[in-house]
Formats: structure tokens, sequence, C-alpha cells
């Protein structure tokens, strides 16, 4: 008997303007927010984007989060991201997030 493959969705979350400081400041909320998520595989997949690679001893030159959730519903997706403290403090700008169904053909961590 098949089962059903699980819904996933990649979420693009454009950061507002000059939040480098809130980034900051939230960032071990956000991490620490994001461990139920994971543990449940709810969170899939995640990382930060960048205008180019981050350098030893600059600021990273943040553009934003871009994250793979899995969910029945873009709508179920877009509330947890609601909730993320990246979103209430107003790093992430939730108006110009995009989430596009998501299957993934590979999937392998770098080495």
């Amino acid at each position: 008997m098949a089962t059903a493959r699980r819904k996933e969705f990649i979420c693009i979350l454009p950061d507002n303007p000059n939040v480098l400081a809130i980034r900051k400041q939230v960032k071990g909320l956000h991490y620490d927010g994001i461990q139920p998520l994971v543990a449940t595989g709810k969170l899939v997949d995640g990382g930060a984007i960048f205008e180019k690679h981050p350098e030893e001893g600059k600021d990273a030159l943040f553009r934003g989060s871009v994250i793979v959730y899995s969910g029945d519903s873009a709508e179920e997706v877009r509330a947890i991201l609601e909730e993320d403290i990246y979103a209430t403090s107003g790093v992430w700008d939730l108006s110009k997030a995009q989430i596009f169904p998501y299957v993934p053909a590979v999937r392998q961590p770098l080495p």
C-alpha cells in the first residue's frame, strides 16, 4: 500500500532594510524556536541568503533566508513563519515572502 508523500514548501524570505543589528540580537532565540520544528520534521532545511559569501572579520551582507518546511498547505507554513522571531522582530519582510510547493530531487549534506 502506498503512503502519502509529505508536502514540502520552499520559502524565500527577504530581510527588511537595515536589520543586521536586530538579526544578530534575536539569532539565538530564532535557533531555539526552530528546534521543535526540526525535531518533528516540519523544518527540513534552511539558512541565510547573502549578497556574497561571508568573509572572515567582516559583517555578512544578509539578503534574507530560505527555508524548506513540510506541511499540509502554504497557509500552514505561513502561520509557522508568522510566529518566528525573525518575523515578529521585523527581520523578515513577510509582505514579500514567497512560498512555493517544492519537491526535492537531491538532498545531501555538504561534506
